[in-house]
């Protein structure tokens, strides 16, 4: 059983100050078991004032998470706030592991770091947390796919980074009072904990009735849907042009992409679109996927969320969840950006959980293949949840 504490600060200058609240929140002196971690995200100046630092100097246990742009925990949210949740067990063991830096698509980093934390285990861990750093040349599918190849398949879930800039350059994984642009930091859990996985992306009130099939892609590039140039496809569905040939607003309608695979349909963005009137997305998307599009509209993504936290606690007895949402269902809710964190905070009000939610660079949570088996995917402009 794993027994769990959350807290927050939003001292960011202050370290002293700082720390003793989140000492005194998460109230945990004399509570903790034999073996413990803590999990954390934080405003990306946390790390330059020497909180994130000083955290490594209080704890008696390894810390690792993300930078983020807004967050939540213990009863509080807010876009400049450093969010702490301690995991503590007698029965679950945590090993922590930290890769090199990361070079464009090669995944050696990551297995040197996989191998090293679990070559003294006999025993195969139950899921594994990950937090990968957000590059620019490789994505959220390479590391899903390389952890899943690296793993045998073991259930991965987790976030990239992401901050407060326009170009997101100060996003860092951390680990131990240390940040990183290109490192991926991981938690693997051993022993008696069976985690549960939801997701929520758009209502189905939402999505374009249409469907067509991806003909031509290469990687995250759709180049032709229908044996049309995907841009035409588009046009053909009722999106119109502006005076320069391009479609305003293109990364208001995410794609809905069913892979064929047997697991359930994923959700990306379309982030540009080429002079050949080719879509650039926020994923891969292969040839046979069928394509729909939706639209993000601020009451649907709040109407999501709140329909996946409660499919979460329906039924189900956990002392633990762990959140992250895309950054673009944040900026989706333009003018209330806090109402899918205040949703959260407000659900999770008396429910005897601790708990924390993160915006993410970049979503990965287990998916069901043919209704039994889990698949670990990438997810985008999405809302997902981890209990245990």
């Amino acid at each position: 059983m794993i027994q769990s504490f959350s807290a927050y600060t939003t001292e960011i200058d202050d370290v002293e100050l700082a720390v003793k609240e989140l000492v005194e929140r998460l109230d945990c002196e004399g509570k903790l078991r034999k073996n413990t971690v803590g999990i954390m995200s934080c405003f990306s100046d946390f790390i330059g004032t020497g909180v994130v630092k000083a955290l490594r100097d209080t704890f008696p246990f390894d810390v690792l998470g993300v930078t983020t742009i807004a967050n939540a925990s213990a009863g509080q949210w807010g876009e400049t706030m450093l969010c702490l949740l301690v995991l503590t067990s007698d029965d679950v063991e945590f090993v922590t592991g930290l890769s090199e830096p990361v070079p464009e698509e090669d995944s050696s980093a990551l297995r040197l770091s996989y191998d090293e934390a679990a070559r003294d285990r006999a025993d195969r861990p139950s899921f594994m947390l990950g937090f990968f750093p957000l590059l620019s040349n490789a994505g959220v599918d390479f590391f899903v796919e390389s952890m899943d190849e690296i793993t045998g398949g073991l259930p991965v879930f987790g976030s990239l980074p992401v901050d407060h800039n326009a170009d997101y350059c100060e996003s860092r994984v951390i680990f131990n009072g240390e940040a990183w642009p290109d490192r991926a930091a991981f938690l693997l859990f051993y022993g008696n904990v069976e985690p549960r996985f939801y997701k929520g992306t758009l209502s189905a009130d939402k999505i374009f009735p249409a469907e067509g099939i991806v003909t031509a892609s290469t990687g995250n590039l759709i180049q032709s849907v229908n044996g049309k140039p995907t841009r035409d496809y588009l046009v053909s569905l009722g999106l119109t042009k502006n005076e320069n040939g391009e479609i305003d607003g293109i990364n208001s309608f995410p794609i809905i992409a069913d892979y064929k695979d047997g697991a359930e349909p994923v959700v990306t963005s379309m982030l540009a679109m080429t002079p050949e009137g080719y879509a650039v997305c926020g994923r891969n998307v292969p040839v046979g996927s069928t394509f729909a599009i939706g639209r993000f509209l601020p009451e649907g993504i709040v109407a999501t969320s709140a329909g996946t936290i409660e499919k979460a606690l329906d039924g189900t007895q956990f002392r633990t969840a762990l959140i992250f949402s895309c950054v673009g269902r944040y900026f989706s809710l333009l003018y209330d950006q806090s109402a899918e964190m205040e949703m959260v905070v407000s659900e999770m009000r008396d429910r005897g959980v601790s708990y924390m939610m993160a915006y993410s660079g970049g979503e990965v949570c287990p998916v069901r293949k043919d209704t039994d088996k889990l698949m670990n995917r990438a997810q985008s402009n999405t809302f997902i949840v981890c209990t245990f």
